[in-house]
């Protein structure tokens, strides 16, 4: 049974979160939602990452951008980049998943461009 108590620091955070974005979005006007929304799927990436196992030793990845449903996604080694290729469609459905419900997180990942390094050009999945 869950305890009545966790749900309301639950719902506490929930509340304090969204103060927050609407703090930011009335100081920082309508370019700060974008920029929300941007910092919830990089958040949600690192997560979904770290949780997969795909972060390990010198490997990692990070999530650059995502324009128009595509997220490009900068990888550490070129081993690493063939892995997040081959579950690029999971990965995606999870970091969505990842993001429902979160405080502008309005961005949907449709696809993803892997690329090695910095300035690479990748392959889109």
């Amino acid at each position: 049974m869950t305890d009545p108590r966790s749900r309301d620091r639950h719902g506490a955070v929930e509340d304090a979160a969204a103060a927050v974005q609407r703090a930011l979005l009335a100081c920082a006007g309508p370019a700060a939602g974008e920029q929300i929304a941007q910092a919830q799927a990089r958040l949600a990436w690192q997560e979904v990452a770290s949780e997969a196992g795909l972060h390990r030793g010198p490997l990692a990845s990070r999530l650059v951008e995502v324009v128009n449903g595509r997220a490009r996604v900068e990888a550490s080694e070129a081993m690493l980049a063939a892995e997040l290729r081959l579950r690029a469609e999971a990965l995606a459905w999870s970091v969505n998943r990842r993001m429902e419900g979160r405080p502008g997180a309005s961005l949907r990942i449709r696809t993803l461009t892997i690329v090695v390094g910095r300035g690479s050009r990748g392959r889109t999945v």
